[in-house]
């Protein structure tokens, strides 16, 4: 029983300081994306998808929706990336197109 404990905690403590690391490289590659060093900020976004993916800790939404799928570069609105709000019938979406790559991701959204 003690062990399952110690486990779980070790866990939770592993999975917070993974957290907090995704974060910093997060910040440092939306710095070195707006100094206009794109190689060196792709480089960081993909050591964020790395990181969560050898420690099995879901990155954050605004981690994950923040890094281009494609090239891994970090989207800034006007920067690095273009945003068109679309609408079909009662569907609306957020369309976010890299200026690096061409990638486009589509994100739903209330009109209200």
């Amino acid at each position: 029983m003690r062990k399952r404990q110690h486990k779980k905690r070790s866990r939770r403590i592993l999975s917070d300081l993974v957290l907090q690391r995704m974060s910093i490289l997060y910040d440092m590659a939306l710095e070195r994306a707006r100094s206009g060093d794109y190689e060196q900020a792709s480089r960081l976004g993909s050591l964020i998808k790395e990181l969560s993916l050898r420690t099995r800790v879901r990155m954050p939404k605004r981690l994950k929706r923040g890094l281009c799928k494609n090239c891994n570069l970090p989207l800034i609105p006007g920067v690095t990336s273009r945003v068109r709000l679309r609408s079909q019938g009662g569907f609306s979406y957020r369309v976010l197109t890299c200026l690096r790559c061409g990638w486009m991701h589509r994100y739903p959204y209330n009109k209200r």
